[in-house]
């Protein structure tokens, strides 16, 4: 039986921690300490947001639909309330929101095309 959820994460973690990475080298490099911090920020809230929701799957998936149709709407707003508890915290912080802004997108952006690529190959049968 296939793992979809390993799947997907090792399909979408590479392309996310590869452009993260460089999204926080550019960061650092433009913006210093506070470019620096606000990448690894972004990353890691990226990261964790996508993460828990694929553990989520992975847990749920031979559960009755409904039940995990609760399952997944409980974390989706459990993560939206810790990213705003999150993003209060940062706002007493130095970090470089534009750089943070600009980091968070990208990296969800390489999750969610190498999440695509990982579902192409996987209805592709390779």
């Amino acid at each position: 039986m296939i793992n979809y959820p390993k799947l997907f994460l090792k399909g979408a973690a590479l392309p996310a921690l590869m452009i993260g990475g460089v999204g926080t080298a550019l960061a650092s490099v433009v913006a210093g300490r506070g470019g620096f911090f606000a990448g690894l920020a972004a990353l890691t809230v990226v990261l964790l947001f996508f993460i828990i929701h694929l553990l989520i799957a992975a847990t749920t998936r031979t559960l009755d639909p409904r039940l995990t149709f609760a399952f997944v709407a409980l974390s989706f707003l459990t993560k939206l309330i810790g990213m705003a508890g999150f993003m209060v915290a940062l706002s007493r912080t130095s970090i470089d929101r534009p750089w943070f802004a600009g980091v968070a997108f990208a990296t969800a952006a390489g999750w969610l095309v190498g999440e695509m690529l990982a579902y192409r190959q996987l209805v592709r049968g390779r």
